[in-house]
């Protein structure tokens, strides 16, 4: 019988957070060329792109006040691995992103809606607010 190889956790959420970090740039681009081949899907309500924007706005304030203080540093004895093994992390963290990108896919569709730059903008904020999120940066002090 073979012995078990441990699972790399924080492999695995470097892979998780950059998945979510490469999707969402992809829906931009998407986006950008539909909507300059083919216009915006609501030429006349400019109204949809702003609340796409303040919601998605809104999503990412919540989810930076409330969502990032709840993950916790990693003790400076504690691996990377051990750390993103523990549930209070791991969990946190995917819950974080997962706002975080939710922000910035609801912008994207204002954006696709209506064309204007401010759902645009706020989702350009909404990635790189989730690059700056990276599992480095979550690990906190502790991290090597």
């Amino acid at each position: 019988m073979e012995p078990v190889q441990p699972v790399a956790t924080a492999r695995i959420a470097r892979i998780l957070h950059a998945a979510l970090v490469i999707g969402s740039i992809l829906v931009g681009i998407a986006f950008f060329f539909v909507v300059q081949r083919n216009g915006p899907a609501f030429r006349d309500d400019p109204l949809a792109g702003y609340l796409t924007a303040g919601l998605g706005l809104a999503n990412l304030a919540f989810a930076i006040a409330f969502f990032r203080p709840r993950i916790p540093q990693r003790r400076m004895d504690q691996g990377p691995d051990e750390y993103w093994m523990t549930n209070e992390a791991r969990g946190a963290a995917i819950v974080l992103w997962a706002i975080v990108e939710a922000a910035g896919l609801i912008s994207w569709v204002g954006y696709y809606l209506t064309g204007r730059a401010v759902p645009a903008a706020v989702a350009a904020l909404a990635v790189v607010t989730l690059i700056t999120l990276r599992p480095s940066r979550l690990e906190g002090d502790g991290a090597s």
